[in-house]
């Protein structure tokens, strides 16, 4: 009579969350950045969108009247589209009204009279007849804000997150291997400061990798290996590497993959 021996299937590893939130962390950092002020320079395009570039169409939609204006200021052409800038007074109703707007570059001078748009709702309203009220921008709109920053800070978050994952993969159920450290240098220009680790180890294959990635000085791996710095004895550090794709790997302190409950067996009743 034998008694069956079970393995306990291991535990899951522990995961710190700030090593994942930390991993390329400049993606997360220039990715949040352009996120968060691309939408609030596009949601303040957006609502002065209503104002000033709503009073084209008022004029163009109507009802409006021709008065007769007179060209007080014209500005130099404008470099992206050669339209000059014209202030002009009219009268409306027995009121001295002045307006601004942008018509083609060398069409007025400074006395000319002109022929003024004025909307008949809103006098205040008002351009030169063939001129525009404001210049077509395209920064002006909340379209190019999302496009330049909005979209470009969400494809590089979506290169973090996988990154985020990638690197959970590796610590919940990677292969430990014994890494070499063949070089540690400091980072440039970087705050925090971080440190480059470059260390070789064999996956389960036996087949040499070498790798490299940015370690928090601060931290505790980022301590350790200060201290290889300075006494210029590099140890052996595990590493952790996916079992399908060895180039996914990471050098950790041993605190940092043990898993929460030890492995043991336990006998199971039961006659073999």
């Amino acid at each position: 009579m034998m008694h069956e021996v079970r393995s306990i299937p291991p535990a899951p590893r522990r995961v710190r969350l700030r090593s994942l939130v930390g991993h390329r962390w400049p993606l997360l950092a220039i990715g949040s950045t352009l996120l968060v002020l691309g939408m609030l320079i596009a949601w303040l395009m957006f609502l002065q969108s209503g104002g000033k570039l709503s009073q084209g169409p008022l004029l163009d939609e109507g009802p409006a009247a021709d008065v007769v204006g007179k060209i007080t200021f014209v500005s130099e052409p404008l470099v992206w589209d050669g339209k000059q800038e014209v202030r002009y007074d009219f009268h409306w109703n027995g009121v001295r009204l002045s307006g601004i707007s942008f018509v083609a570059g060398g069409s007025c001078a400074v006395g000319d009279e002109v022929t003024i748009e004025v909307s008949t709702t809103d006098p205040n309203v008002s351009r030169v007849k063939g001129g525009v009220l404001y210049p077509d921008r395209a920064w002006l709109q909340a379209r190019f804000w999302i496009g330049t920053m909005v979209v470009p800070g969400v494809v590089i978050l979506l290169g973090w997150l996988a990154g985020f994952f990638q690197l959970r993969q590796v610590l919940v159920h990677g292969d430990v291997s014994v890494g070499r450290v063949t070089a540690i240098a400091n980072v440039r220009f970087v705050l925090p400061e971080m440190l480059r680790v470059t260390y070789e180890f064999r996956d389960h294959r036996a087949v040499t990798r070498v790798n490299s990635h940015w370690v928090r000085v601060h931290g505790p791996l980022g301590s350790r290996l200060v201290r290889q710095m300075h006494t210029g004895w590099l140890e052996p550090m595990p590493v952790l590497h996916d079992r399908r794709l060895p180039q996914w790997n990471r050098m950790l302190l041993p605190g940092d993959f043990l898993p929460q409950a030890s492995h043991h067996a336990l006998p199971a009743n039961g006659i073999t």
